[in-house]
């Protein structure tokens, strides 16, 4: 298979842990809702998916699950815990909110990546579709947040 469609492949898993990470991350308290939204959690997601593409394509040669594939994932997985750790060094209680949302996204799109390349059902069509659905949803679902919105008002009248 061609880097490309192995790409292709790691997005389309990449997109499952998108839809999913988004809809987890909607009850829980972001710790700045404009940088740590939905639309930054699924475009990382299909990113760690399209990493995990060309983890997939380096080591397919020797099979599904190889050790390359597993010790290339394990890499990928703790740079998902980094990034989380990270954020808690920029903001207050962010690691509350990126970890568990780094769990998902990056156990999802490594062990999809090999199930959906090696899935004869799963075309190329369904993969698109899962790929539109996780950008719109998170888009769509980037301005939901459980900030204060800022806005002036007047109090109640007493």
């Amino acid at each position: 298979m061609s880097i490309y469609r192995n790409i292709y492949t790691g997005i389309g898993a990449g997109s499952i842990a998108a839809i999913i990470a988004v809809l987890v991350s909607l009850p829980l308290e972001s710790p700045d809702d404009i940088v740590l939204n939905a639309a930054t959690v699924g475009f990382g997601a299909l990113g760690v998916g399209a990493a995990s593409g060309i983890t997939w394509h380096k080591s397919q040669s020797e099979g599904p699950f190889s050790k390359q594939y597993l010790s290339s994932s394990i890499g990928l997985f703790m740079a998902a815990l980094a990034i989380a750790v990270v954020a808690q060094t920029q903001f207050d209680d962010a690691l509350i909110f990126t970890l568990p949302l780094a769990l998902i996204i990056a156990v999802i799109s490594i062990v999809g990546t090999p199930l959906v390349a090696t899935n004869k059902r799963i075309g190329n069509w369904a993969t698109g579709v899962l790929i539109v659905v996780a950008v719109a949803l998170s888009i769509a679902l980037s301005g939901q947040g459980d900030q204060n919105s800022g806005s002036l008002s007047l109090p109640p009248p007493p």
